[in-house]
Parts: C-alpha cells; sequence; structure tokens
C-alpha cells in the first residue's frame, strides 16, 4: 500500500512538473512597478511575446496580461516594448549596445527585426535583399565605412553589421 501510494504521489508529481521549466526574472509593469526575484517559465521565443507566467516570492503562480508588462528579464534574456508605427510592440532585444540595438519580434515562424539608434529611430528591418541593403544603407549613413558595405552587399550579416556600428 506505501509503494502505491509513493508511486501513485511520484506520478502527479512528474506530470505537473513536466515541461515547465522556470528561470530567475524581474517583471516590469506599465505602471513602472517592479516584480523583482520572480521565477518566469520558460516558453518558446513567439509565445513569450504572447504569454507570461512566473511564480511570485511567496510561491504563487500568476498570468498577468501580457499588454500590462512593459518589459521583462528571463534569465540572460531581456523583452521590451517598442514604439514602432504607432504601437507598442513587445521584442526579444537580441543586441544592447552603446549605439546600436538589435530586436527580434518572431511571429508564425517568421522574425522581424528591428534596429534602434540609441535615443533615436527604430526601423523596421526590410526582408528582401534590395531593400536592406538600400535602407539600412541610409539608415546607418553616419558611419560611411559599414554603410559602404551594407550598400555594397559585402555585408549582410545583421547581428555583424550591428557589432560593427557599436564599434565604429
Amino acid at each position: 500500500m506505501k509503494y502505491t501510494l509513493l508511486t501513485f504521489s511520484l506520478f502527479i508529481f512528474s506530470i505537473s512538473s513536466y515541461g515547465q521549466e522556470f528561470v530567475n526574472g524581474t517583471i516590469i509593469t506599465q505602471r513602472h512597478d517592479t516584480i523583482a526575484n520572480v521565477k518566469i517559465e520558460t516558453i518558446s521565443e513567439a509565445k513569450s511575446l504572447l504569454h507570461l507566467t512566473y511564480i511570485d516570492a511567496d510561491g504563487n503562480k500568476q498570468k498577468p496580461d501580457i499588454e500590462s508588462i512593459k518589459s521583462y528579464t528571463r534569465g540572460d534574456e531581456n523583452f521590451t516594448r517598442i514604439y514602432h508605427n504607432g504601437e507598442m510592440i513587445l521584442v526579444k532585444q537580441i543586441t544592447a549596445g552603446k549605439k546600436l540595438n538589435l530586436y527580434g519580434r518572431d511571429y508564425n515562424s517568421i522574425t522581424t527585426y528591428y534596429v534602434e539608434k540609441v535615443f533615436d529611430e527604430i526601423i523596421k528591418v526590410p526582408a528582401s535583399d534590395s531593400k536592406f541593403s538600400r535602407i539600412l544603407g541610409d539608415y546607418l549613413s553616419d558611419a560611411p565605412e559599414v554603410a559602404k558595405k551594407i550598400k555594397s552587399k559585402e555585408l549582410q550579416d545583421l547581428k555583424e553589421i550591428v557589432k560593427l556600428y557599436n564599434n565604429a
């Protein structure tokens, strides 16, 4: 009887914890309240922009409306809202630079990228090759060597572009 109860308890525990991984994080709400020392559920990047589940300091599971969240960190990942085309959208910060930031938003298995000059305008990175080199080259024209390489299509890796721009 004891073994049956123990086996049943372990079975229930394994089902309830299956697939749920939580990592340390911090949440900042739209009202600028900071919720620190929480455990945030690790889910796919796309779902991370739509849902948030965390365990608060008292051990209670919380599921706030994602629209009430301004930004949050989950381990080494940072999710934040940016203002683009008249709306605030939640994105993952890929690179935080001293001059240029790179953000990504995964939606329906397609990742849309945004670049932001620090304290300046944010642009959506065009997906087509011809627009990519022209628009990004013009946007980063204050770093002539980087812009020239982009326009000549010698430089097309977005992370490398951001790295070179930040070091220019």
